[in-house]
């Protein structure tokens, strides 16, 4: 459980129900402007938001467009949307290490590992390059084209295994 910053006790927004910080319509950002300009700990609550490179709202007055702008001077992260916890993304690609993204980058792992083993085996469906142009309800699929086999889907009748050739992988062009 990640733990709040001892100035938010002090802050002027706090227990300010009327007002959105967090995406405040056109006519609450001059009030919660007031409101920051006003308050004791804006310097932090704006070091704050910097230091976490926070996208949305209003924080130490400023918001995101004007934080963007001062984190570029200042050498802070921009801000930035991240992926919800929980995801490989947010595991990966911005180092979150709570439970809940370990727990997900394992489960990809897993399930990563478990498609290339299927792959080595052979167990992956075989795609067919179409060898004459084929009509597919409305439309048609050219000669050339891949048809790649899918779950629940039969597999191809013998007339159009004649206008299908399977296709040849690195293993099998050799």
């Amino acid at each position: 459980m990640t733990r709040r910053p001892s100035w938010r006790e002090r802050a002027a927004c706090r227990g300010r129900l009327d007002l959105d910080f967090i995406d405040p319509t056109d006519e609450q950002v001059d009030q919660c402007r007031a409101v920051c300009a006003e308050c004791p700990v804006r310097e932090l609550c704006l070091a704050d938001a910097l230091t976490s490179g926070e996208a949305w709202g209003i924080w130490g007055g400023l918001d995101a467009d004007e934080r963007a702008a001062v984190a570029e001077q200042d050498g802070h992260p921009t801000p930035t949307v991240r992926p919800a916890h929980g995801t490989n993304a947010r595991y990966a690609k911005h180092r979150c290490r709570c439970s809940a993204c370990t727990a997900a980058h394992t489960e990809y792992e897993r399930e990563r590992r478990a498609r290339l083993r299927a792959r080595r085996r052979g167990a992956v469906a075989r795609a067919y390059v179409l060898a004459e142009p084929v009509r597919c309800g409305r439309t048609w699929a050219g000669a050339g084209q891949y048809l790649l086999p899918l779950p629940g889907v039969p597999p191809l009748r013998e007339a159009e295994h004649d206008l299908a050739r399977p296709a040849q992988t690195a293993s099998t062009a050799a």
